[in-house]
């Protein structure tokens, strides 16, 4: 059973769809597929060095193959790792799936960058009761890429808080969150957004300068003619190592 669930979450044998496939195959053939794929994972935590590519592929897997009230049981472990990069893995799949919003609420006020990012990026298209006010709430986050997702959040919902959002970036006298709005203006209006994105081209910061030329190109040459991008989802790394 181990050696067929480390194949499953190895992201070297099988993509993502067909890891769920195979998972859930399995489940149906075993009712304690689930609970031996937690404990598999826990016991990959405590390896050294984490093959953090099987483990955060082990983690979107329990998220699709179990029902909401054990999932948050399976992941409760991982929520509480000191390993940053799991816990936020672990809020993302949690948050995509959660009915009950109470738990996110607390965790907002997580004091790790990139747990409180993913919070955010899991409620992405959801609307929820109380969304709109979590995600307002969370545009005067301490870090860029926090509120970045919380302006796009917002946007998805279609809130007329979002402008203000994106202005609260853009007139930041802190570049990290100036180039955060790259980011946003890039994702949410493609081509569109070319104007908008100019006049950082003259900004003091020569990283804000940079991002800002490299967007321009990036749009330029995947936009075609006058078409506007607008994905449903950005592509946003889990790590922290990204352009906004």
């Amino acid at each position: 059973m181990t050696a067929s669930i480390a194949k499953i979450c190895d992201p070297r044998f099988h993509g993502l769809e067909d890891s769920i496939r195979e998972a859930k195959s399995a489940a149906l053939g075993s009712m304690r597929f689930e609970s031996n794929l937690a404990r598999f994972l826990q016991l990959q935590c405590m390896e050294s060095p984490v093959n953090f590519p099987l483990v955060f592929r082990g983690l979107e897997i329990l998220g699709q193959i179990s029902e909401e009230r054990r999932l948050v049981a399976c992941l409760r472990p991982f929520l509480r790792s000191a390993e940053p990069r799991i816990a936020s893995k672990a809020v993302l799949v949690a948050g995509h799936r959660a009915e009950d919003l109470k738990w996110l609420i607390k965790a907002i006020n997580e004091t790790d960058d990139r747990t409180r990012a993913n919070l955010i990026e899991s409620l992405w298209g959801r609307r929820d009761p109380g969304m709109e006010e979590l995600l307002v709430a969370a545009l005067k986050d301490r870090h860029q890429r926090v509120t970045a997702n919380a302006v796009y959040g917002l946007y998805l919902l279609g809130s007329e808080q979002y402008p203000e959002g994106l202005i609260r970036l853009n007139q930041s006298k802190d570049p990290l969150f100036r180039r955060a709005a790259i980011w946003v203006i890039r994702s949410v209006e493609g081509v569109a957004g070319v104007a908008s994105l100019k006049p950082f081209i003259l900004d003091p910061n020569p990283d804000v300068r940079h991002a800002a030329f490299q967007a321009l190109i990036q749009l330029r040459e995947n936009g075609g003619k006058g078409i506007v991008v607008v994905p449903k989802r950005p592509e946003a790394p889990i790590n922290l190592q990204v352009d906004y």
